[in-house]
């Protein structure tokens, strides 16, 4: 690859060419979850907070595969209520979480979006926190699109894997 091509490279493919070497694996899962503790601020509740502290201790190798499972079952859960929150035309047949008004308020304010906008800004944090998740519990799982890169931390990257990665 051409030095100019890496410099132009998001990080989704970069953190992708990096997850191929095996021995960095958890440091990308380890990056991926503090990329979604700066996301805390946008999530109400305590499910993602409760969650990071398990896969944390996951990948330290403390809690059990049932244990991740549950919570990523959890990160899921709360997408798809992010996702459907409000929609229109969807009967839903659950009461969503008064946390997803919360998000929404905290995601238009801090972003400066419309409601539309903050709405879908939400979705795909949401799904991205899932992914992260799929992948601390399942490796081979490479879930990560471009649009992922709006919540990777450029700074954290260059602190994890060097400004040469």
């Amino acid at each position: 690859m051409h030095p100019d091509d890496a410099q132009n490279m998001n990080l989704t493919n970069k953190l992708r060419l990096i997850n191929q070497n095996k021995s960095k694996e958890i440091l990308v899962k380890r990056y991926l979850l503090d990329c979604c503790v700066k996301l805390i601020r946008f999530r109400a509740g305590e499910c993602l907070p409760r969650n990071l502290k398990v896969a944390r201790n996951f990948l330290r190798g403390v809690a059990t595969k049932k244990q991740i499972h549950q919570s990523e079952w959890e990160i899921e859960g709360n997408a798809f209520g992010t996702e459907y929150y409000s929609e229109q035309g969807v009967r839903v047949y659950f009461r969503v979480n008064k946390d997803v008004k919360a998000d929404l308020v905290q995601v238009r304010i801090s972003k400066g979006l419309n409601n539309r906008d903050s709405r879908k800004y939400l979705i795909e944090m949401a799904y991205f926190i899932d992914y992260v998740f799929c992948h601390i519990q399942f490796s081979s799982d490479w879930l990560f699109e471009e649009s992922c890169d709006q919540f990777m931390c450029p700074r954290l990257f260059e602190r994890y894997f060097g400004k040469d990665a």
